[in-house]
């Protein structure tokens, strides 16, 4: 006779074990159903049932995946985008490029006339109708108010040889005011240590009811070192200036 080969002790009850579980599995399946669809429900609901180490939703997965490479694919157009994008231009740049000069062909008075007229419209609703008494919530709006188009003169400076200067102004900056002269020069007046006079007319019906004469107002630049687009929204209070 063969030597039989002695069975281990710990297969035994595992073996046996599985045995029960089926047959318990079995057996509770075939009280509901014949038993082919009973064994054929142990073998794929039960038997070959894949057992997840975490618990996941296949369809959620799938959708995270999609996600990922949507927001892989959109980085990547960005990127591009971004390399194809031309840079800004310092403030190196764009004065080496001449971009703020007035060109030769635009240095003409009568250019700008209309300007200047579109202007008279504009300060005009900023006084109001009558344009007279000109109260301090008045005069703060006139503070606040845009000068491209007005008509300025030097009155006081520091510098004799700018007094009288006269002219347009093209371009309202934080410490100058560049104007255009009848004789169709371009000047760079510095508001520092410098008083300027524009005039304002009434309008019309006011002019013709009441005869009101032309408003003179004198502006201290000193007291004027804002860009236009920052005056207009700063608040300006009246205050003692002693160098006045």
């Amino acid at each position: 006779m063969a030597p039989q080969t002695p069975r281990s002790k710990q297969t035994e009850p595992n073996s046996n074990a599985s045995r029960s579980d089926n047959n318990i599995a079995v057996s509770l399946l075939s009280r509901a159903h014949s038993p082919t669809t009973a064994s054929t429900i142990f073998t794929e609901k039960i038997k070959t049932r894949p057992l997840y180490l975490k618990p996941s939703d296949p369809d959620s997965n799938t959708a995270n995946a999609q996600q990922a490479r949507r927001r892989s694919r959109q980085r990547a157009i960005e990127s591009r985008k971004k390399k194809l994008k031309p840079q800004p231009l310092s403030s190196r740049q764009k004065r080496a490029l001449c971009l703020y000069d007035i060109p030769k062909s635009a240095q003409k008075y009568s250019i700008y006339e209309p300007l200047h007229k579109m202007w008279i419209g504009y300060i005009q609703e900023v006084l109001g109708e009558k344009c007279t008494p000109v109260t301090a919530a008045t005069a703060a709006k006139l503070c606040s108010a845009d000068f491209h188009g007005a008509e300025v003169e030097v009155v006081r400076s520091r510098c004799v040889g700018r007094v009288g200067t006269k002219g347009i102004v093209v371009k309202d900056s934080k410490f100058v005011f560049e104007i255009v002269t009848k004789k169709d020069q371009v000047k760079v007046l510095p508001k520092e240590h410098t008083m300027f006079r524009f005039t304002v007319p009434p309008p019309g019906s006011a002019a013709e009811e009441e005869k009101v004469v032309d408003l003179v107002f004198e502006l201290h630049g000193d007291q004027f070192i804002y860009r236009a687009a920052d005056r207009a929204n700063r608040k300006f209070k009246s205050h003692f200036q002693p160098d006045l």
